[in-house]
């Protein structure tokens, strides 16, 4: 429904209530009632000409009436507000389908009344209640001495319709309305709790449709590292050996005779020469096995992926 459908409807409520509560018209039947000596209850919150309004009401303006009239203001979350509302509804759209007249509708909506407050207030039991509608129903039968006098009192086929509407709307649910009143409702909170797990992208290959070829991989991604030794390792390398010679010489005394300083620096050069070229030899063996092992992965992904 649209906005201005909405609002127009709601317009329609308002002015709806405003009629009711005015009670434009006349009760021209109140007068024929009281002088007839049947008992003939009526709905005290409705007034007939109040009825007579409703009557020409769809049913949705006639629920949003009785939801006033009835002061229910809790129908979204409470249970009894909702089923008495449905039950009264129910009970009047379905005394306008029988075409009663606003008494006889006054006198069906009282009928509801009474009943679902015995059973609300705990006042009878159910045979008390079925007794006292079938008496109640029975006394407003018409007869040939009260046909012309009381002509708002139902006939046989009426009786037997009125019956037969309270046995299956009531009274086979009558064990479910005494566990709507008298059984508190628990109230519970439902929530549902989520736990997402995030993931690090690093530990997980990408998807098919974002992979490249090998090649590109190895070129522009993850190239490989080769390792070079850096200036200055070498050079502190060098300075600790010569440091360590030096300290061997002074701890020594009986090395220092007989050779000169340059004797000693050109032994020193010496070994310094061997062990940096058994260390430059090491490290290029280390190179040689790094690159077959690379040559030897890079041709099984290419034989991997030819295939």
């Amino acid at each position: 429904m649209s906005g201005r459908e909405i609002s127009r409807e709601s317009g329609k409520s308002a002015e709806n209530s405003e009629k009711i509560k005015r009670g434009e018209q006349a009760d021209k039947d109140d007068t024929r009632i009281s002088d007839t000596n049947i008992s003939f209850p009526q709905w005290e919150p409705l007034k007939h000409d109040q009825i007579n309004i409703l009557l020409n009401l769809p049913v949705d303006q006639v629920q949003l009436q009785f939801e006033e009239i009835l002061n229910f203001k809790k129908l979204q979350t409470c249970l009894k507000e909702a089923a008495q509302l449905e039950y009264f509804v129910s009970g009047f759209w379905w005394a306008k389908e029988m075409n009663f007249t606003s008494q006889q509708v006054s006198f069906i909506m009282a009928l509801l009344q009474q009943l679902l407050d015995s059973i609300k207030y705990k006042q009878a039991s159910f045979a008390d209640n079925f007794k006292a509608f079938t008496q109640t129903v029975l006394a407003t039968r018409k007869s040939p001495s009260t046909e012309a006098k009381a002509s708002f009192l139902f006939n046989t086929d009426q009786i037997k319709a009125i019956t037969d509407y309270f046995k299956t709307s009531l009274f086979q649910h009558y064990r479910q309305y005494e566990l709507l009143f008298s059984h508190r409702r628990e109230e519970q909170l439902l929530k549902i709790e989520k736990c997402i797990e995030l993931i690090n992208p690093a530990d997980f290959a990408a998807p098919l449709e974002e992979g490249m070829s090998t090649d590109l991989y190895f070129h522009y991604v993850d190239p490989p590292r080769v390792q070079t030794p850096e200036k200055g390792t070498e050079e502190s390398h060098e300075a600790n050996v010569e440091e360590a010679g030096k300290a061997e010489l002074e701890e020594s005394p009986g090395n220092h005779v007989g050779f000169s300083v340059e004797d000693v620096q050109e032994v020193l050069g010496e070994m310094t020469q061997e062990m940096l070229a058994k260390l430059q030899a090491d490290f290029t063996e280390k190179l040689r096995v790094h690159e077959e092992t690379y040559i030897s992965r890079l041709e099984r992904l290419q034989k991997r992926s030819s295939k």
